[in-house]
């Protein structure tokens, strides 16, 4: 069987992945949760896929088990911690939560588990998200989404074979997600290179030394599950979702809280980013194309403050974003002096950015083409966006984080609607 070797200093001490790999739970739980009552949360789908193995497989090697609590598959279950509230509430203080799932199952347990202060295990059922390695969850927290903080998962078992029975547009969201590390890399070397967030070379090369090779073939599942579970310990190991995303996912969190549905069903995490991706890769290239000089006389003057209150407030007016976004909006604008300096320096560096995304950037039109292969939507209208949903998104994903991305940069360089007009 084979075990994945991992990071040390890492919240996850245990990866197995492999055809088979479920026949291995018994034994990894006796070994990393000994003298614990495995209790299993899985949804009605999961359940079919692979908690039912599960049991029958921890009942045959004398685990002892509390009855498992399994969610409806219809409607899914969502992302909401007061899920998480009440999943905890349920949990048992000597048992070990087996969350058998993907993205969502995953989130709740892990910050269920936190609450009740215990370790965890995943067992996953398909290759869509990065998160399950990750410290956090992201959650529906009083309508705004965050990631919450809480503990990554103690042991990972990841079977093949279940994995390639998943959904095909599961693995397509995977896919996309993994991509959206090429954009979210782009933004963290322009926040570096302004001296906002230091890139740490250690977390940078688990993430992006092996993309292109993960990314090369969209039907590669384990090269797939291994990018994003090594996605997954540069989380852990920054104590950040910082190497894991940009601005990209600023968009699909903005179109998240607004509910984007298409035809009633909510849209996947992976292919909101996958279009935030297109739509972000080609804002790098807006940088990459416009020679410094020509960026200077394109550069409108920035707000005064009060027309700043005025912009966050219409920005915002769909009022779905939760109470915090517009103070925290306003508190990251430079004014006066301050917007000044930061200006100056940005246009400064705009050829050593030019020549750093040009590094880490591939064409949005090949990026586009590889989603388009991989049977991810690569079109706002594909996944139930109007034109106006999809442009405000991406005005409104620079207010929402506090973490600095080409939207910042383009705003505060007076640029952002220039830029925006070039989304094609």
């Amino acid at each position: 069987m084979r075990y994945i070797t991992l990071p040390e200093n890492i919240e996850t001490k245990v990866f197995v992945l492999d055809s088979g790999a479920l026949d291995e739970t018994p034994t990894v739980l006796q070994k990393y949760f000994p003298a614990r009552k495995i209790q299993i949360i899985a949804d009605g789908n999961t359940w079919q896929a692979a908690g039912a193995k599960v049991q029958m497989l921890c009942r045959n090697a004398g685990l002892e088990e509390y009855a498992p609590i399994i969610l409806p598959a219809e409607p899914k279950p969502h992302p909401d911690y007061a899920l998480s509230e009440e999943l905890a509430e349920k949990f048992a203080t000597d048992c070990v939560p087996l969350a058998v799932g993907s993205g969502v199952i995953n989130d709740l347990v892990k910050c269920a588990s936190h609450i009740k202060n215990l370790r965890y295990c995943c067992i996953a059922t398909a290759p869509s998200v990065d998160g399950y390695t990750s410290s956090g969850g992201a959650m529906a927290v009083a309508a705004q989404k965050k990631t919450v903080p809480c503990p990554a998962p103690y042991a990972l078992i990841a079977d093949n074979d279940v994995l390639k029975t998943a959904p095909q547009e599961m693995m397509a969201a995977g896919y996309a997600d993994l991509m959206s590390k090429v954009t979210g890399g782009a933004d963290w070397m322009i926040a570096d290179t302004l001296g906002i967030e230091k890139i740490v070379p250690s977390i940078w090369s688990l993430v992006q030394d092996d993309l292109r090779d993960n990314l090369a073939d969209h039907n590669d599942l384990e090269k797939l599950f291994l990018g994003l579970a090594a996605t997954g310990y540069a989380m852990q190991m920054y104590h950040d979702s910082r190497p894991a995303s940009g601005a990209e996912h600023l968009c699909s969190h903005v179109w998240e809280m607004e509910k984007l549905a298409l035809n009633g069903e909510e849209i996947s995490h992976g292919f909101k980013v996958g279009i935030g991706v297109l739509a972000i890769s080609q804002l790098h290239e807006f940088v990459i194309n416009t020679p410094a000089e020509t960026a200077r006389k394109l550069a409108k003057a920035p707000l005064s403050k009060a027309e700043r209150i005025a912009e966050i407030a219409e920005l915002l007016k769909k009022d779905c974003y939760g109470s915090t976004i517009a103070g925290l909006a306003l508190n990251k604008t430079p004014f006066g002096e301050d917007m000044t300096v930061r200006r100056e320096l940005i246009f400064n560096s705009w050829e050593t950015l030019q020549q750093k995304l040009q590094q880490q950037l591939l064409p949005s039109a090949t990026l586009r083409n590889m989603l388009k292969k991989a049977h991810a939507p690569t079109r706002f209208e594909e996944i139930g966006l109007t034109s106006e949903q999809y442009y405000h998104g991406i005005k409104t994903a620079q207010l929402i984080r506090n973490r600095y991305t080409v939207l910042d940069m383009l705003y505060e360089t007076g640029l952002l609607e220039e830029a925006i007009k070039t989304l094609v």
